[in-house]
Formats: structure tokens, sequence, C-alpha cells
């Protein structure tokens, strides 16, 4: 095998890449009530009302239609002002048979 041990960190030579080697694994010991107390120091879910989720609130209402305009039915027909020299902004074009 062509491992080699280098320096402190450890590294491995394998196929001429450097390679450091894995971690080893770190083992804690969980702290001990000290003075007897059963495990209601721990992490507990919160249980008070202010903690909970708030029940679903009804949807409020749709919107309503709005009312539709007044429109102004006066009687009789519509007039249009029309100048006399209306004609003369057109240009007339005849068609040649």
């Amino acid at each position: 095998m062509d491992g080699a041990l280098e320096s402190e960190a450890k590294k491995w030579v394998i196929a001429g890449i450097p390679l450091l080697s894995p971690l080893k694994p770190i083992f804690t010991n969980t702290a001990d009530n000290e003075s007897g107390k059963d495990e209601e120091e721990c992490c507990t879910t919160p249980t008070a009302e202010e903690a909970r989720i708030p029940s679903r609130l009804a949807c409020p209402p749709p919107p309503r239609k709005q009312k539709p305009s007044s429109r102004c039915y006066c009687s009789g027909a519509r007039e249009f002002f029309t100048p006399p020299d209306l004609e003369t902004v057109f240009i007339r074009r005849v068609e040649k048979a």
C-alpha cells in the first residue's frame, strides 16, 4: 500500500492524491440533574393558550355588485351640432366604372 502518514494532520496519499484522514467521532455525555428533579426542566412543547395556533376565522363575505349608474333617458332624439362647412373637410372620391 502506498499510504504514507505525514505530520500531525495525518494525510493519506492514495494514487498520488493527498487526502485527510476522517475525523474522529466526539462522544458527549448528557448533564445529570444534580438536584434529582424529574425531567421537568427538559424542553417541552408550550401548552399555554397564547402559544396555540388560533382557530380558523370565518372568511369575509364576497364584495357586493356595484349599483348601475343612473342613465339619463332624455325624451326625444339626440341632436348633434353640424357646422355648415363640415363637407369641405372630407374629400369625395368618385368610383370609375
